[in-house]
């Protein structure tokens, strides 16, 4: 990878080789979006779905609240799609970098 970009990916954690190889093996595959999860814990109704979903692990269930792993956030979005509740929604993090607009690629 040379510390280049290397794919767009938007699979799931169930078939992705790109994604196994960077949870598994700790290749660098995938960048962050810019932006990571904000869970609203008012609107959570802690049923999982959201860490069940992200293909990173960056969200977990704990002691009643959903706990983000910020490092390992990155953002995409795959937790705010599964949240029944609206609970979870995305936002830019500047600490995340700046989105990739894949339209500039052509």
């Amino acid at each position: 990878m040379l510390n280049r970009f290397y794919a767009i990916c938007n699979c799931c954690k169930c078939c992705c080789g790109g994604i196994r190889e960077m949870v598994e093996r700790g290749v660098p595959m995938v960048t962050s979006s810019g932006y990571v999860a904000k869970i609203e814990a008012e609107s959570c109704g802690l049923c999982g779905d959201c860490a069940e979903a992200c293909p990173f692990s960056a969200l977990t269930l704990n002691n009643g609240a959903v706990v983000q792993d910020w490092a390992g956030s990155m953002g995409w979005g795959v937790c705010e799609v599964k949240c029944q509740t609206g609970a979870v929604t995305l936002v830019r993090d500047q600490r995340k970098g700046v989105p990739m607009d894949v339209r500039l690629m052509a």
